[in-house]
């Protein structure tokens, strides 16, 4: 982007540091220098990293989750997904740097925050026009792409993807570094040839080509045979299931390029713009309308998500499954929480019962030993007493022996010994 440096404009090809120095007038708002503005764009920023670090994180679980979503489609979706989560990594070091008016994270992290920003822009459009040549595979040549159109091909594809992505940034992993002055530190690219305008605006018509231009008109150029084709299919049954299918898998696709389209056209044509401008010349209103820009082109990654969940049924499901998983895995957890204070209450409460249980037997037991204790010695009493001998105690040998061999008379008549119980 244009990234003012005091005197004059430095044109840079990668969205980086509209919080330079330059930007807002320090001595408006105090040493801090974070003006409105900034704040207004720094909050912009925040909700677009929240928002589609949620989304994009969404994706890539119900697609790496879910058996009936590791489609061929949906596996390029998944490698946009990450990339969309590197686009918007690079955001908090923007959102402190705009904050902090200087870049103070060091060497190894500007080098780190231009792969990871940077990467976005080839990794997407190269994904879309992926997805646009799969979408005309399967609906112009179904038969033929059989074979090669399986989720393992599409993931050598996406690895293809990042391997040529990486190799057309190396100017920028080459060259990105930190620059001090005026009192800041910045994160740019110092181009090697000392003519630092000339490299710049060459690297941007180099990034032009091929990280937007050509892979749009590939695009155009497949979605146009596509759509003739399901013009023109014909008129059997099967061939109306099929076309209905293709049709919803082909809108969605094709809207997610659209918007890709409308989020980063302008980014670029301001790009282009501005090679031709006089640095000297630059409105400070057009900078502004670039970060305006900048914010639409960073959207993108959060607006993907949304797209998927409105038109994929499939999609749209998924995400509501997931969150019901997650609501039921927070409700299970308080309530075994909850079931684990209840066991531990019941067991307490069980093991005084069983006590008290105990002690009660014990009681009984002990009371009535003393009844029968009782009862046996009044028995045998009586029992010696009529037969004319005398015996006390509660030993059951001595009670057994008395009522063994004592023999009583009643009415003249001559008992039987009372057999041992």
């Amino acid at each position: 982007m244009a990234d003012l440096n005091g005197s004059g404009v430095e044109y840079v090809a990668v969205d980086h540091l509209w919080a330079n120095q330059s930007l807002t007038n320090v001595t408006d708002y105090g040493h801090s220098g974070v003006t409105p503005l900034t704040m207004v764009f720094a909050t912009l920023y925040g909700l677009i990293c929240a928002a589609g670090l949620l989304g994009n994180g969404l994706v890539i679980f119900v697609v790496l989750r879910y058996t009936k979503m590791k489609t061929v489609t949906n596996m390029y979706i998944l490698n946009l997904a990450v990339a969309d989560l590197c686009f918007l990594i690079g955001l908090p070091f923007l959102i402190a740097t705009a904050v902090l008016r200087t870049w103070v994270f060091g060497y190894a992290l500007c080098k780190l925050f231009y792969i990871q920003t940077s990467i976005n822009w080839f990794t997407s459009v190269f994904t879309l026009t992926v997805m646009s040549a799969d979408r005309y595979m399967a609906v112009c040549h179904p038969v033929r792409s059989i074979s090669y159109r399986t989720p393992f091909v599409s993931r050598v594809v996406c690895a293809c993807v990042w391997t040529l992505s990486l190799l057309a940034m190396l100017p920028i992993i080459l060259y990105a570094t930190t620059q001090t002055g005026g009192g800041a530190t910045s994160c740019t690219i110092v181009w090697p040839d000392g003519q630092p305008i000339t490299a710049d605006k060459a690297f941007i018509w180099y990034a032009l080509l091929l990280g937007f231009a050509v892979p749009v008109a590939l695009i155009c150029v497949f979605y146009a045979l596509v759509l003739l084709r399901l013009k023109t299919a014909g008129p059997t049954r099967r061939s109306k299931e099929k076309r209905r299918s293709h049709r919803r898998v082909t809108k969605m696709v094709l809207t997610v390029i659209a918007v890709y389209v409308i989020c980063w056209l302008p980014y670029w044509v301001f790009q282009v713009a501005l090679t031709f401008a006089d640095p000297s010349d630059v409105p400070r209103w057009s900078i502004q309308l670039f970060q305006v820009i900048t914010v639409m082109s960073y959207a993108n990654s959060v607006l993907n998500p949304l797209l998927y969940a409105f038109l994929s049924d499939n999609f749209r499901k998924s995400f509501i499954k997931a969150f019901e998983c997650a609501t039921n895995a927070e409700v299970n957890g308080a309530l075994h929480a909850d079931h684990s204070v209840f066991q531990g209450r019941r067991k307490s409460t069980l093991v005084t019962v069983a006590a008290n249980a105990r002690g009660r037997a014990l009681h009984q037991a002990e009371s009535h030993e003393v009844i029968e204790c009782v009862h046996t010695a009044t028995t045998t009493n009586v029992s010696t007493s009529v037969g004319g001998a005398t015996t006390g105690g509660c030993l059951d040998d001595k009670v057994t022996s008395v009522s063994n061999n004592a023999t009583t008379t009643q009415n003249g008549n001559r008992l039987a010994p009372r057999t041992s119980l």
